[in-house]
Order: structure tokens, then C-alpha cells, then sequence
């Protein structure tokens, strides 16, 4: 009967690899040698050679397979989602690999699946419409909001908010606190609230690191580059919503009809009804936010104010839902800052029972598709640009006018009544006009992908 050695796995490069990784990550690259290396593999040294020239090749291809374990982007779909979660993945990799995070540019000789990862960065942003100068600031921010955040994450002096507790009593006395009060404030109100960590700062910085970059891509459609779009062909009947005093102020576009036809009605269930007496509505578009956040803030709201340059004013930041639920605005403002960190503005809390009612009634499941709209970018879409005088004047009545008419839409023939205005009208008949293109198959969103809050409805602008 046999009685050799047990044998061995075969001694190949990526087993050589997968256990100079495992080794790292158990004792630190600085425990990591050829020759620690070969002991743990149960070898002598000089056989490594044979795979890996010197212990700078091998560094090279430890690496390599870190970058293996990033998302790779999918080059032609939708560019934020693919940097989003390639981000996250990079991050949940680098916290498994922890001495890897200074290493991961720093190669002379980057390996295959590293070239592979950047080509497919690279060329996701390309084909999402960055110029080559844009893709170097987009990759040069994105990657500095990913190493940078994990430097300070695992250079940390705590794991936990117990350690943290433990540091901040040793740190923060009464005298302390009283030279420095906004320190001790982040550190006692924020940092030791029930639930934070260090960590779950990474998604959100990297969600603001996203709009930011969103800025630069150039999303210009045939419909933006200073020309009007063609006529929408109004192919089913299609309805634009706005607030107004009265209540709320519909403009109609069936096919056929020569001009919007306006309808008022005190709560928005009232006014869909009564229109759908008489149309069979395929699309409701509404300027009101539908979707509401969580614990954040919307990428709807912030691409909206970068397709607005010198009216980004005109678009508000959406609270989230807890402060919508808030009795008055002082009790918003203290829900909505210790959920999102944004203070809650006049405009935005002064909407809050047509928000509500709106998102009662899209919980409530009616059966049309049901959209956000805001009419400022709609109009910037029509003419190539924001338009710049204000809507309550005169001059920018008969600026709106002429990029309704500019895209096929006619003036109404009712512009203003008891309890609504011209601005109101000309809003809602915006807002139709975006409703008619998404029956149409024309319309975009922003952002191209809506995000989906706690009550799972798509939030998304639409033009």
C-alpha cells in the first residue's frame, strides 16, 4: 500500500496570487514576502519564480485582482447607476483588502483587469455624452471621493459608536465644549445619534459627487441646441397639471383640437375626473414632486437646476417625507435637517398640502400614468434655453406664449379666471405638452433612471 506525502494543489500563478491576497489581508502587506509567501504555500521560495518574476510582478497582479472585484461599468447604459454602483462595489472590495487602497493607481505595470476597469469607466462616460475633458474631471473626482473617503474610514481611531462615546468623553469636557460649540454639536447631536456611522456617509457624499459631475455631461438633444423642436403630434389625449390658487388648473390636448382647453377644479382627483367625463387621458403630467425621499435629497431636483443656468432658483429642493408629515414648518425644518442635513425653505414647505394631496392621490393608484413635470425646464427644452423673463410679466407671458406656439401648442383660449393666472395656464399647457411627448415616445427624465424611495414610486422630472 502507498504511503507518500499527501499531495498538493499544483503551484500556479493564481494560487500564488489568491494567497499573497489572503496574506495581506490577514497580516498586512508588510508581513507579505516571497519567502513568508512560499511557507504558506508549504514550497521553498525559488519555485514562486517560476510564476512570478520578483515581488513587484506580484504586487501587480494582487492588485490586478482587486480591480477584479470592482463593478465594471456597462459601457452604453446609463452612465450614473454604472459609476454609482461600481463606486460601491470598489469601496465593499477595498474594506476586504484594506492594504490595497494605496495601490490601486500607483502600478507602472497595471494588469489586465485594471486596464479592462478603466476602459470601461472611461468609455461609459464617453457614450453618455462627456467630452474627453469632462471624463478627466468626472473620473479624476469620482475616484478622489472613493480613495479619499476610505483613507479617513479606515485610518479612524473607532469601529463603532461605542468607541466613539468612550473618545468623545475622554475629548470633549466643559471647557471644551464651550470654546468649540459647533464641534461638540456635530459630535453629541449628530455623530452619536442612535444608528450613524462613519461609513453610511460614503453613498450619500458619493450620490452629491454624482450630481455634481452630472453638470458636465452634454446631454444635448436635437431639442436643446438653441432650435425649437418639431411639433409634438398630439396622438391621444393628454393632460397638464399646475397649482393655482382655486385649487389646481388642467390644459387638455386631445388630437385634433385646435388649442388647449383649460378646466379648474378644487382637488386634483376632481379635476382628472371631470376631464375623463369627456377624454379617455392617457398621460397626467403635474408640477408637484411626486416621490418623496426618505433621507435625502432627489437627483430629480438637482439636475432640474442644472438644465435651468440663471433660473436654477426656480427649483426647490424637495423635503423628505417625515418633514411633509411635520405640522409647521419650524418642526420641518428640525426633521428635515437631522434626515438629510438641508433646512426647509418657504417655497418648498408652502406647497406641502398639494404635495400631499398629490402623493395621496398617486398612492391611491389611478389608473393613468401619472408624471412630474416642471414647467421651466419643459419651456428651456422648447427654446433652447431658460427663459429669462419672469412669468408673471408681461414679457415673459408673451416669451412663453411664443415657445408654446414655436412647438405646435396654441394660446389657449382661456389665459386666466377667478382663482387662477396666466402664469398658472401657461404652466399647466408646459406641462402638456412633456405629457404629450411621453405618449409619444419623445420625452426623457431626469434622471435617466428615476430613483425609488420607501414608497416606491419612480421619482423623476420629466421634459
Amino acid at each position: 500500500m502507498p504511503t507518500g506525502r499527501p499531495s498538493r494543489p499544483s503551484l500556479t500563478r493564481e494560487r500564488i496570487v489568491a494567497e499573497a491576497v489572503a496574506l495581506a489581508d490577514g497580516s498586512g502587506l508588510a508581513a507579505l514576502s516571497m519567502r513568508s509567501l512560499a511557507k504558506r504555500l508549504g514550497v521553498e521560495a525559488m519555485s514562486l519564480y517560476h510564476h512570478v518574476p520578483h515581488k513587484d510582478a506580484l504586487l501587480d497582479a494582487m492588485v490586478d485582482a482587486v480591480f477584479a472585484e470592482f463593478h465594471s461599468p456597462v459601457v452604453g447604459a446609463p452612465w450614473r447607476a454604472e459609476l454609482r454602483r461600481r463606486s460601491v462595489t470598489a469601496r465593499e472590495a477595498l474594506l476586504r483588502h484594506r492594504w490595497a487602497v494605496g495601490l490601486m493607481d500607483s502600478r507602472r505595470s497595471p494588469g489586465p483587469e485594471a486596464v479592462a476597469h478603466h476602459d470601461a469607466v472611461l468609455g461609459c462616460a464617453r457614450t453618455a455624452g462627456f467630452s474627453l475633458a469632462a471624463t478627466g474631471h468626472l473620473f479624476a473626482l469620482v475616484d478622489a471621493h472613493l480613495y479619499g473617503f476610505l483613507l479617513q474610514e479606515l485610518a479612524l481611531p473607532f469601529d463603532d459608536q461605542d468607541e466613539l462615546a468612550v473618545i468623545e468623553a475622554d475629548l470633549v469636557d466643559e471647557a471644551t465644549a464651550a470654546a468649540y460649540p459647533h464641534f461638540t454639536e456635530f459630535a453629541r447631536d449628530h455623530a452619536l445619534r442612535p444608528g450613524w456611522s462613519f461609513g453610511a456617509e460614503f453613498e450619500v457624499t458619493l450620490d452629491l459627487v454624482l450630481d455634481a459631475v452630472a453638470g458636465l455631461v452634454d446631454e444635448r438633444t436635437p431639442d436643446a441646441e438653441g432650435t425649437a423642436p418639431p411639433p409634438v403630434e398630439v396622438s391621444v389625449p393628454v393632460l397638464g397639471v399646475d397649482g393655482c390658487r382655486a385649487g389646481w388648473v388642467g390644459a387638455l390636448l386631445e388630437p385634433g383640437a385646435p388649442r388647449p382647453r383649460i378646466v379648474v377644479a378644487a382637488t386634483i382627483g376632481e379635476l382628472v375626473e371631470a376631464v375623463r367625463e369627456s377624454a379617455d387621458v392617457r398621460v397626467v403630467g403635474i408640477d408637484i414632486p411626486i416621490g418623496l425621499p426618505d433621507s435625502t435629497t432627489r437627483q430629480a431636483d438637482a439636475l432640474a437646476r442644472r438644465a435651468l443656468p440663471g433660473k436654477a432658483s426656480s427649483v426647490f429642493t424637495t423635503l423628505t417625507r417625515a418633514a411633509y408629515g411635520a405640522a409647521d414648518r419650524a418642526a420641518a425644518d428640525a426633521v428635515n435637517r437631522s434626515l438629510s442635513g438641508q433646512g426647509v425653505g418657504a417655497q418648498a414647505f408652502a406647497l406641502r398640502e398639494k404635495i400631499l394631496e398629490v402623493d395621496a392621490w398617486v398612492r391611491a393608484r389611478p389608473t393613468v400614468e401619472v408624471l412630474e413635470v416642471h414647467p421651466e425646464v419643459s419651456f428651456a427644452t422648447m427654446a433652447g434655453a431658460p427663459l429669462t423673463p419672469g412669468k408673471k410679466t408681461d414679457e415673459g407671458r408673451a416669451a412663453r406664449l411664443d415657445a408654446l406656439a414655436a412647438v405646435g401648442i396654441a394660446r389657449p383660449s382661456v389665459l386666466e379666471g377667478r382663482g387662477y393666472g396666466a402664469d398658472d395656464v401657461l404652466d399647466a399647457c408646459a406641462v402638456a405638452w412633456t405629457a404629450a411627448r411621453r405618449a409619444a415616445g419623445l420625452s426623457r427624465s431626469l434622471p435617466e433612471r428615476p430613483e425609488v424611495f420607501s414608497d416606491g414610486i419612480a421619482a423623476a422630472i420629466h421634459v
